[in-house]
């Protein structure tokens, strides 16, 4: 019982911070949230212990937990790393996505265009999410998918911001058909070389308005 309430209350608080609904460096009390969730506070310290080795919060003794804030610095940081796992993600998924896959992949990018053309902002993060998603579960190397998974949750309220610099979502949009032309293509390098241009434009716009974005 006690093994379950520490899932329910740590998937809760997971799924807050990574929607931004609990923002960075905030605090979080441990007897407030047993109050909120109605557990122990023991149930509360394991959940937070949980959400510090996965990056999510950090904890200081005689301080408490903490929302995890990231510097420039480490977002840069992070999303090097995200470009060289996303290439060879996508390296290793071109020889065996399916046609359905691919299938999936055009709907989404249509969606997505629809989405920009209609300025549905919120529509077009959820596709351009299920666009990655896609490939992340056809990519064979579990443990990859996973680590860039859990990578993207840990920024998720950020990246969905970026559509709002002038004119990313245009080109992030271009920079989504590169990828799919050359999946379609069965090209390897291609679109490995899209894919990194694709999370390098990410990073270039967090090094220009870091400040807004965080």
């Amino acid at each position: 019982m006690a093994a379950t309430q520490t899932i329910t209350v740590y998937n809760a608080l997971k799924e807050k911070i990574i929607s931004g609904v609990l923002s960075p460096a905030e605090s979080l009390p441990e007897a407030e949230l047993a109050a909120q969730h109605g557990v122990s506070r023991n149930t509360i310290k394991k959940a937070l212990l949980m959400l510090e080795s996965e990056g999510f919060v950090t904890i200081e003794q005689n301080k408490g937990a903490k929302v995890r804030a990231y510097s420039k610095r480490e977002v840069i940081e992070y999303l090097e790393v995200r470009e060289a796992l996303e290439g060879l993600l996508i390296r290793q998924t071109v020889p065996v996505i399916t046609e359905k896959e691919i299938a999936s992949l055009e709907d989404c990018l249509a969606q997505m265009r629809r989405n920009k053309a209609e300025e549905n902002l919120l529509e077009y993060s959820q596709n351009n999410r299920r666009f990655h998603q896609i490939l992340y579960d056809a990519c064979p190397n579990r443990t990859m998918a996973e680590l860039i998974i859990n990578l993207k949750n840990q920024m998720r309220k950020y990246n969905s911001k970026t559509i709002l610099i002038p004119g990313r979502s245009e080109q992030g949009l271009a920079e989504h058909t590169e990828i799919l032309n050359a999946l379609k293509e069965r090209e390897v390098h291609k679109a490995e070389q899209a894919m990194c241009r694709h999370i390098r434009g990410v990073r270039q716009v967090f090094e220009q308005y870091f400040d807004l974005l965080f």
